[in-house]
């Protein structure tokens, strides 16, 4: 059954409005470790995410056949009968549109044989290091949404590769890679060449200090930061109180140099989509811009009630984004190594805890690389430490921004992201051991 299908049947209910989404999903993955490939998989999953309302009470489920369809519009008519309204919803968007097509291409992603590719990356770097492991997956995602006003196709496929090697002192370091074009896969070679780099730079790790360091952030750590970032400016979570962008709009909370932007056109990354689950065309949204807040993500209900227009975030009840993008900027990441007399060069970064969402107040764990630099020179690597920080403090004091970015995702740690190398005045490090 697809999506017109089973709004069909569901629009025959007394229902007000009927948001049907059928999301059907490819995943071939191959993970290795200690120098050889452990599994492979390949996941194929498809289902239905339905919303009906009547007035302002809303009701959602989730079936994966036709077969379960019925008994949960059944249930979904007598649910709504018991609801309250519900505060947060107003309605979808009622206005028709077009769409725009993909720019992205994925033949040659398409036909990428990630087994060969994961064997061939062993062979190619197990004289570098003690040993390696990581995940390479391909996947695909074919999206349908119907409303009562709009309906679109959507599809997209793309690579991710996620690779960690450990020296003869096992310390570790850790890549990134992820597209969704075929003009950008040649780039995962570059991997390999990274990742030796770093092999060659660790050393042996020494307990680092605590102190405030300037400190130069690779895209992943910085995708990181930003990916926690970003889905504050959710309209619904502003409005919910746990925002550090709550109040501040139109205000300045980073340097002139940092731009932020949640960009679902940006087809090259799998977060990319042409329209929202209200059939709204998807746009470049700057979050941050030039260090000032511009705009919230929002869904229909949410520009209603802040006064707003929908910014294509949808999310029926809670807008979110799709994926992140930094700007890039004019600097070299080894000239802006080089500039630090006294500091750190980091990474990547996890376990990122909030201790006060409403002033962007956190801690996260470095890893995978952490340099102490004297002089311009790395002297040592460290470990055992904790940044201790807030967002505004890390936005404030960004001071260079490199013209180089790559595109990561990493578990969950990172969310879809296009990012700099970053180079930040002030980082507070405490111990965390």
């Amino acid at each position: 059954m697809d999506a017109q299908s089973a709004f069909e049947f569901i629009r025959k209910r007394d229902f007000d409005e009927v948001v049907v989404r059928k999301l059907s999903t490819n995943i071939q993955q191959v993970k290795f470790s200690n120098n050889e490939i452990d599994i492979t998989n390949n996941w194929n999953e498809s289902g239905f995410d339905v919303y009906v309302t009547k007035g302002r009470k809303i009701y959602n489920f989730e079936v994966k056949n036709e077969r379960e369809l019925e008994r949960s519009v059944n249930s979904a008519e007598k649910a709504l009968k018991l609801l309250d309204d519900n505060p947060d919803y107003i309605k979808i968007n009622s206005e028709k549109y077009n769409y725009r097509n993909r720019t992205n291409r994925f033949v040659r992603i398409s036909e990428f044989e990630i087994s060969k590719f994961a064997r061939d990356f062993i062979d190619e770097n197990i004289k570098f290091a003690k040993r390696i492991g990581g995940t390479i997956y391909k996947k695909s995602m074919e999206l349908e949404v119907v409303t009562n006003y709009n309906s679109f196709k959507d599809f997209n496929a793309g690579i991710e590769f996620n690779v960690r090697a450990f020296n003869e002192n096992d310390v570790p370091t850790q890549q990134s890679f992820a597209t969704s074009h075929d003009d950008d896969l040649d780039e995962i070679h570059m991997v390999g060449e990274e990742l030796r780099d770093h092999l060659r730079m660790l050393g042996k790790t020494v307990q680092g200090s605590d102190g405030t360091f300037a400190a130069v952030l690779h895209p992943l750590f910085f995708a990181s930061i930003v990916s926690y970032t970003i889905p504050m400016a959710s309209a619904y979570q502003v409005d919910s109180g746990i925002s550090f962008f709550a109040g501040r709009l139109n205000q300045k909370i980073g340097s002139s140099i940092f731009t932020m932007y949640d960009d679902a056109t940006d087809d090259s990354m799998f977060g990319s989509r042409i329209a929202d689950d209200e059939g709204v065309p998807t746009k470049k949204t700057p979050v941050i811009e030039k260090g000032f807040v511009k705009n919230y993500l929002h869904n229909t209900s949410t520009a209603i009630k802040l006064n707003s227009q929908s910014t294509g975030n949808a999310g029926i009840i809670s807008p979110s984004p799709w994926q992140v993008t930094v700007e890039p900027g004019t600097e070299d990441p080894k000239e802006m190594i080089e500039s630090i007399r006294d500091g750190l060069y980091i990474v990547n970064t996890w376990y990122t805890r909030f201790q006060d969402y409403r002033e962007g107040i956190f801690s996260t764990i470095p890893r995978d690389g952490i340099y102490r630099i004297k002089n311009g020179e790395i002297i040592e690597s460290w470990s055992g430490i904790r940044v201790s920080d807030s967002l505004i403090s890390i936005f404030k004091n960004i001071e260079g921004v490199s013209r180089e970015t790559k595109k990561v995702k990493w578990w969950d740690e990172t969310m879809y992201s296009k990012v700099p190398y970053v180079y930040v005045s002030k980082l507070n490090i405490t111990k965390s051991k």
